[in-house]
């Protein structure tokens, strides 16, 4: 991602800001921006002894302070704050001595702080846009950005994949930068020292989560395939709990619900995100699928699911058998 590189071309240069601000939902992002930046302190001190990571929670910003302040043995230092609360409405703390060392940092240290989510209206917030530099660490939105994201990865593996195979990996391994981490290294050690990955690799080696299963089971029930749709959700239940499995179906067929009303009051697929309360890739992925069912179609499915809901919970039959009896009735055809 453009967060790694923007700390790669600061370390390129020797021109780390003396203090930032890095926040985000992925911290798995965060995670790797921080292994690159610990790298540059690394060369100089393989021993580590010049980074320092603090709890905030154990040290008042005073204190903070008074570390950023300590000189080392070493030329440079990295002080890492995790998990700030700082930036949030109704925190309570005494921020005026961080707000003083902005305006004279130690030139040999290099304060990071560390937050899940920031409220850019704050006194310190923008004194850090002004004097440091913050940096937002965030997964790809839409589907484009996930493949060339995975693709990025690949290349600095030593490895391809062409944009089907990509999209399918995707598909199967979920929206989760850490874990498709984790799957492509799977799959370079599997494919050894060949260069290009197949789907034939991606079918053997990745996992299909659960939502990608969901997905393919309501395809098929879009075209009145019960066999199918009762073929995938025997597969998802020998790896899943039934109660988890019809609480994505109920996820599911509500989006799928939102959608249509949506489109039918003149709505699009761009609307969807923040209507719905959802990520794009997700709302573009739900919204093509909404067009497959009638809204005759959804409306039943979910009562369907309701149904099986209460009969699971009151012990009412084998889960498996209920499922099973839900997604039959959901194929019936519709009785104009």
């Amino acid at each position: 991602m453009r967060e790694i590189e923007r700390i790669k071309e600061s370390i390129a240069k020797e021109k780390i800001s003396p203090i930032y601000l890095w926040y985000g939902e992925d911290r798995f992002l965060i995670k790797e921006g921080l292994q690159v930046l610990k790298s540059f302190y690394l060369r100089t001190d393989p021993s580590g002894s010049g980074i320092e990571v603090i709890d905030p929670k154990e040290m008042t910003p005073a204190e903070i302070v008074e570390r950023a302040n300590t000189m080392s043995f070493f030329a440079n230092r990295l002080v890492v704050v995790d998990e700030v609360s700082y930036f949030q409405d109704g925190q309570t703390l005494d921020l005026e001595p961080l707000l003083g060392y902005l305006s004279n940092p130690n030139p040999s240290t290099c304060l990071l702080l560390i937050a899940q989510s920031v409220h850019k209206g704050r006194k310190l917030y923008k004194a850090i846009d002004r004097l440091g530099e913050i940096i937002e660490f965030s997964s790809p939105k839409r589907p484009q950005e996930w493949i060339s994201w995975v693709q990025s990865e690949l290349k600095a593996r030593g490895k391809s994949m062409d944009a089907q195979t990509t999209a399918q990996f995707i598909e199967w391994a979920g929206h989760q930068t850490g874990v498709l981490s984790q799957e492509l290294d799977k799959l370079v050690v599997y494919v050894g020292n060949r260069a290009k990955i197949t789907i034939e690799d991606v079918k053997l080696i990745t996992p299909r989560t659960i939502e990608a299963s969901i997905f393919d089971l309501l395809d098929a029930v879009a075209v009145r395939s019960a066999a199918k749709a009762i073929q995938t959700l025997r597969e998802v239940l020998r790896e899943e709990h039934p109660i988890k499995v019809l609480t994505l179906m109920v996820r599911q067929v509500r989006l799928l619900l939102g959608c249509d009303a949506l489109r039918r009051r003149g709505g699009n697929v761009t609307e969807v995100s923040s209507a719905l309360g959802i990520k794009p890739y997700e709302a573009q992925k739900i919204w093509q699928q909404s067009l497959k069912l009638s809204t005759q179609q959804l409306s039943k499915g979910l009562s369907e699911c309701l149904n099986t809901d209460v009969a699971l919970k009151s012990g009412g039959g084998d889960p498996g058998f209920l499922l099973e009896m839900m997604i039959v009735k959901f194929c019936e055809e519709e009785v104009s």
